[in-house]
């Protein structure tokens, strides 16, 4: 590894980083469970539901750093704790339930409950991300710049995803609260945080490989927001269809 990178994870902090790891898992997944509680579902298939959701994630997460070339691939092999990734972490998620939920027969959409909690696990858990000193930024000469340990100030882009992601949880807790947007809020978070993170990617270190200019993780961010924007326009359209039957089967005289 590149001297400056090892230097910078190593004036990091693991115990805070492996804190805020914990809290943001609690938080998210309360508030995921609270809101969950108006699924018509029995307990086994809440529980088959969770269980796709959370082992896809957490397969999603390390999957990729075995594929990312440059250091993160190294890394992947070399330690027993891996790179982890977000953006692997909402699209395995989202299949393993939707794999779980076709094999149970499961038709109700579960989708909703995830956004609120979802994009709150992974504000709190960036801010771990800043102590760990993780996920640095490219040098810079701007004001903005931090040392994050390797006497260079870099682009703070843990901070400022952080800051972005709280401000996507306060978009999905008002479309919540005003039930807005149902059975796509999930998806409105894949289609925002994709494109917020391609644009991020460009300040950030660049320890994975690229392909035609655009790095590994651009490229994981852009299949994120493009399983948004697909889902969005399947479940509109569906949505729309239910609102002309249901209007029309109302116009029929008995």
């Amino acid at each position: 590894m590149n001297e400056s990178y090892d230097a910078i994870l190593r004036s990091g902090n693991r115990g805070i980083y492996a804190l805020a790891v914990v809290i943001s898992t609690v938080l998210g997944a309360a508030l995921i469970h609270r809101d969950s509680r108006s699924w018509p579902l029995s307990r086994r298939d809440r529980i088959l539901v969770w269980a796709g959701v959370s082992l896809g994630a957490l397969l999603g997460c390390a999957i990729p750093a075995f594929f990312a070339g440059g250091t993160i691939e190294k890394l992947a092999w070399m330690e027993i704790v891996t790179p982890k990734t977000v953006l692997g972490g909402l699209l395995f998620g989202f299949l393993g339930a939707a794999v779980v939920k076709r094999a149970a027969g499961i038709s109700y959409d579960t989708s909703d409950a995830f956004a609120r909690g979802g994009v709150l696990l992974m504000a709190v858990g960036r801010l771990g991300c800043v102590a760990r000193h993780c996920c640095f930024g490219r040098p810079t000469d701007s004001f903005l710049g931090w040392d994050f340990g390797d006497g260079h100030p870099r682009w703070p882009v843990q901070v400022i995803e952080a800051v972005l992601l709280f401000g996507l949880f306060a978009m999905m807790h008002v479309l919540h609260g005003r039930r807005l947007l149902e059975h796509r809020r999930l998806f409105v978070l894949f289609a925002a945080y994709g494109f917020l993170r391609f644009g991020l990617e460009f300040l950030r270190e660049p320890l994975a490989s690229s392909w035609m200019g655009i790095g590994f993780y651009q490229w994981l961010a852009l299949v994120v927001a493009g399983t948004g924007l697909f889902q969005i326009a399947v479940r509109t359209r569906a949505l729309r269809g239910r609102e002309l039957l249901e209007v029309g089967s109302s116009q029929v005289t008995p």
